[in-house]
This record gives structure tokens, C-alpha cells and sequence, in this order.
């Protein structure tokens, strides 16, 4: 049987009309989607696809786009875009489990979840094909700050307000498969123990914690269930009235805040600026990395007819992604290298029009590789379309 297949395979290779260098050379220019279909051919295509990867990788990560209807939470589209050809795509999702009848969450890279008091479900691969549906913990949360580090994933305050202890932590252990109370949250987070006011970030296999208004940071050590803190982070400035945190790597920490003046409902935004936390210092010291260029800055400004308030982050690698929470009409993205961030680019996101706008999004960033989409593709419940050009 092997040996009939070898020889079908060298009948196509004797027919294909490319090959060798001219092949590869084709192959580098398309879309990394677009090489699985082309890795299917033959094996000497499926070579060329691997040589070309290895001579022309497509590194950067992707972004992704999720909107729940408000009124039907189980309605859920999902978009991607993949800044190597500036393209974004449709995923559809076939799936008849029940994840998505509760509002979808993020939390920092491409963790995504669900909770409720019934249910908690999370998925953390690159395309959201593998969910782990464990137990919900056992205290009841509304809005709690969720993040994985390594194989455990804490959940921190948000709770009901009937509950004990507005500060409870839980972790759940991927190994064990069991929860485990912890130390509660500092007390300075008692009035913004949730993810509305809080901002995340995990740094070599440490919880970081910012109050996205005042700065102040807190960190927790899974390995021995405690926080430290609140500790006196060297502020970038007196004009930043609002930041947030995210992990560019496992030892990178970006703080992005918002400078001006913050005079209640109608915010003066001037800039935004891109700061590097040294995490392994006490007083959390604020190294420059960039400043987003004006127009950029005018162009989050007015995708809302609302004041400017809050700023979300999506990163994964040395990609750095910034637009407005409440509508990601346009996003901004850096590239974060040698620690400066260069690279200033901008997408028009024409997926957010009338129909949508009012819905809710989640947006999250990761690494992409076509063993990734060949698994997602692969697995019966994955469908993923080309819709049109980013830029």
C-alpha cells in the first residue's frame, strides 16, 4: 500500500508544474492560511511549505475579535486578523456546547473564559479549539480578575456582594484538577477587587496587579498562594491618569497610560505612552519605551462620540496591539524590539459598523502557526474564511 502511494506521489511530482526553489519562492508570498491547503498537496509540497516557514516565518502573532450579541449572549462571531498579510478572516465555530450562553471574557494573552455560579469554562490555545470545563469555584463571582500562569489558573475577587470576603482568591490547578483557597487580596483593592478596575499582567510565573487609576500594584505567587504589595510603583507621571498592564513575554511587562487630564466625564486625552515595568525591582521603576505618534492618538479619540476614558491592550511575543474597549473600530499596534517600540502601524477594523457597535467585544493575541490551523481545521468544528485586507 505504501509503496503504490510512493509511487502516485512521484507520478504528482513528475506533473506538478512548480517545484524546487520556484515553489518556495511562491509559497513565501501567501497568506499563512492559505499555505494548508497548499501543504496538502503532495509531500514535496508539503516540504516546500516547512522550507518556506523556516526562510520567511510568518512571526506575528494574530489578533482576534470576538463580539457577543447583548441580547442573546449565545450569539457569538469570531474574526481574526493576521498582520503578516494584512488580512482579516471569519472563524466559524460549529459547536452545540454550552460555553458561549454566558458572557464571554479575556483575560491577558488569549486566555478566554466564561463564568458564572454554575459554570466556568476556559480555553488558552491559539485558536480556542480545547476547552476545560472544571468545576466553578466555589465562591460566587461577577467580575473577578482571571489569569493562567503555568498550570494553574487564579481567580481574584469580583465577588457577589452577598459573599464573606469581597477579596476571595481561588486556583485551579490544570494537574490536579482541584481548587485551592488562597491568601485574599491586598485590602488597598477593596473597593476595585474586579476586572473594571483592575488591570493584569503575569511576569516569570508571578500575578501582576495594577489599579488601572491610581497605579498601584499588587503581586501573587502561586507557588506559595500569597500577594506582596501594594508596592510603590514610580509612576510615569502626574499626567497619566489611567494605564494598564500587559506581559509581552515571560519576563516583559508594558504599562500603556493615558495622559492628560481627567476631569470626570469629559477626559482630555494628549498622548499615550508606552512604559517597561522592572518587575524584579520593589518600587516597580518606569523605563520609557515609546509615545503612540498624534494622529494615532486623534484617531482613538474619535472612534467614540464618549471622551476617550479607558484604552485596552491585547500582546503576545513583541507585538503590542492598543484601541479603545468600548469600540475597536481602529487599532493601533507597535512592535516592541530592543526595547524601544517602533514599527507604528494602524488597521481599520471595518468588521465594527451600526449592526454591532452596540454589542459586546473581547479582543485577545496569539501566536498563529499552521500546526495550530491545521489542528483547528482538522478538528470538524473550525471553518476559517478570508474576508478582506486589514489596511
Amino acid at each position: 500500500m505504501a509503496i503504490e502511494e510512493d509511487k502516485q506521489e512521484a507520478v504528482l511530482e513528475a506533473q506538478a508544474p512548480l517545484h524546487g526553489d520556484v515553489l518556495e519562492s511562491i509559497l513565501s508570498h501567501l497568506p499563512l492560511i492559505n499555505l494548508v491547503p497548499a501543504s496538502r498537496v503532495s509531500k514535496a509540497w508539503r516540504r516546500a511549505v516547512a522550507s518556506s516557514l523556516c526562510n520567511s516565518p510568518r512571526a506575528k502573532p494574530w489578533l482576534f475579535l470576538y463580539i457577543q450579541s447583548r441580547r442573546n449572549p449565545s450569539l457569538i462571531t469570531t474574526h481574526a486578523y493576521d498582520p503578516n498579510s494584512q488580512l482579516w478572516m471569519d472563524v466559524t465555530t460549529h459547536t452545540s456546547d454550552d460555553n458561549h450562553v454566558f458572557p464571554l471574557r479575556c483575560s491577558h494573552l488569549n486566555l478566554l473564559y466564561v463564568l458564572s455560579s454554575s459554570k466556568f469554562a476556559f480555553s488558552f490555545d491559539p485558536l480556542n479549539v480545547t476547552w476545560h470545563n472544571p468545576d466553578p469555584p466555589l465562591v460566587w463571582r461577577l467580575d473577578p480578575v482571571v489569569a493562567i500562569i503555568g498550570s494553574r489558573v487564579v481567580v481574584a475577587g469580583g465577588t457577589a456582594e452577598f459573599e464573606d470576603d469581597p477579596l476571595a482568591v481561588e486556583m485551579y490547578d490544570l494537574t490536579s484538577r482541584r481548587w485551592e483557597m488562597c491568601q485574599s487580596m491586598p485590602a488597598i483593592l477593596k473597593g476595585s477587587a474586579a476586572t473594571t478596575w483592575l488591570s493584569v499582567a503575569v511576569s516569570n510565573e508571578r500575578l501582576l496587579v495594577l489599579e488601572k487609576a491610581s497605579g498601584a500594584v499588587c503581586m501573587f505567587d502561586p507557588e506559595t498562594s500569597t500577594w506582596e504589595g501594594p508596592f510603590d510603583l514610580r509612576h510615569p507621571g502626574p499626567s497619566v491618569f489611567y494605564s494598564v498592564i500587559a506581559s509581552c513575554s515571560e519576563d516583559h511587562v508594558v504599562l500603556v497610560g493615558l495622559m492628560g487630564e481627567a476631569t470626570g466625564t469629559d477626559n482630555i486625552v494628549q498622548g499615550i505612552g508606552l512604559w517597561e515595568l522592572d518587575c524584579e525591582s520593589e518600587t516597580f521603576d518606569c523605563k520609557v519605551i515609546g509615545r503612540m505618534p498624534g494622529e494615532m492618538v486623534e484617531k482613538l479619540v474619535n472612534a467614540d462620540c464618549s471622551p476617550l476614558s479607558s484604552i485596552g491592550v491585547s500582546t503576545a511575543g513583541n507585538l503590542i496591539y492598543i484601541y479603545n474597549p468600548s469600540n475597536p473600530e481602529a487599532i493601533m499596534f507597535c512592535e516592541f524590539t530592543n526595547g524601544v517600540a517602533r514599527g507604528w502601524g494602524h488597521i481599520h477594523n471595518s468588521i465594527v459598523d451600526d449592526r454591532n457597535r452596540m454589542e459586546r467585544f473581547e479582543l485577545t493575541c496569539s501566536r498563529v502557526g499552521i500546526d495550530d490551523l491545521q489542528r483547528a481545521l482538522t478538528s470538524g468544528n473550525r471553518r476559517i474564511t478570508v474576508k478582506y485586507a486589514g489596511n
